[in-house]
């Protein structure tokens, strides 16, 4: 029997300016190469092969895409071992199992060949090749993760789980235990969450420092740097995606920033190292800890992130490279000034 992994939301950016989040502006990158960006369609290859020739679609699927077949079957979905002669049989009884192939088809039905995505992935890594020219730019690979996984990024590949964002409506969605997967997770498991969702992970993976043990406040602005350079990346995605929250909830934090930023001072957590303080502010949830239902979760990447956009407001020549080798986040703190 196929073996699924306890589900998990890994739902765990020049001269120029222009207006995102939260009316800040953010530099816009001008693309400096042109990449061919393609989105491997590990998920077709397997649900669309024939359940006979489930083996030679394994087969073909481990060559097409090397090492990342190995996690995607021994990790991702924890079936088997991949040199496992007993492989294929998993392999038919997850692509023929009805709760699965419903999922696939839906994917098929409201993604298609995810031509819309595949552009935004283009435009997005060119604009990073242009700040990070030596950086290493992802495969992008979607998969059928049985709803283990929504984004799962590795050394040099970008994993999206496609079955995670079919629309919060669809029924398949609403089959979901809510306990796993809770109201908040499946408003945000829709078709335009995929590029925001996949690109944060990848920087997130790729372009964080070890911060663990870290303060508050070294949360904050590393978390910032990221949605900073998120922002920048996508620039035409609604400010709110990129955060994933909803309109109703970022329009909340830019109305009461003051008290948000109020209320971390005036608990006295700034520079605390509790992992209870740092967990309020940055972990997901339906809301924050502390503050009203209609706050967002995870509400620390917003706070994170309207630090760095004022300092880079103020720091006009400091580059996005330079951005991240900065080690002291309260060389970045003192250009912040809530409103």
């Amino acid at each position: 029997m196929l073996l699924l992994r306890s589900s998990k939301t890994v739902l765990i950016i020049t001269t120029m300016f222009m207006v995102a989040c939260s009316g800040e502006p953010d530099r816009a990158v001008e693309p400096t190469a042109d990449l061919d960006i393609r989105i491997g369609r590990l998920d077709h290859d397997l649900f669309h092969a024939s359940p006979d020739s489930i083996r030679a679609a394994s087969l073909k699927a481990y060559a097409t895409y090397g090492d990342f077949y190995r996690v995607y079957i021994e990790q991702i979905l924890q079936g088997a071992p991949v040199d496992d002669p007993r492989l294929p049989l998993v392999l038919r009884r997850f692509v023929l199992d009805p709760d699965w192939s419903v999922a696939q088809r839906a994917v098929d039905s409201i993604l298609g060949d995810m031509e819309p995505q595949r552009e935004q992935f283009e435009l997005a890594f060119e604009r990073l090749h242009a700040l990070f020219p030596d950086s290493l730019i992802p495969r992008v690979v979607a998969f059928n993760s049985g709803y283990n996984y929504g984004i799962f990024p590795t050394d040099s590949v970008l994993g999206i789980g496609v079955e995670w964002f079919i629309g919060k409506d669809h029924p398949v969605i609403g089959y979901l235990a809510p306990e796993q997967f809770p109201l908040y997770v499946k408003e945000r498991m829709t078709p335009e969450m995929i590029v925001p969702s996949a690109v944060k992970g990848w920087l997130l993976v790729h372009y964080t420092r070890d911060i663990r043990g870290a303060d508050v406040l070294t949360n904050l602005v590393e978390t910032g740097k990221v949605m900073a350079l998120l922002n920048a990346l996508m620039p035409e995605v609604e400010p709110n995606l990129n955060f994933a929250f909803s309109k109703e909830q970022l329009a909340w934090c830019e109305a009461n920033e003051f008290q948000i930023w109020k209320d971390i001072i005036g608990k006295d957590q700034l520079f605390s190292k509790k992992s209870d303080d740092i967990g309020r502010l940055m972990n997901d949830g339906p809301f924050t800890p502390g503050f009203p239902r209609e706050s967002p979760g995870h509400i620390g990447e917003w706070v994170g992130y309207r630090m760095v956009s004022a300092y880079l407001k103020e720091s006009a020549k400091v580059t996005f490279a330079q951005l991240f080798a900065m080690e002291d986040p309260r060389a970045i703190l003192k250009d912040y000034k809530p409103r």
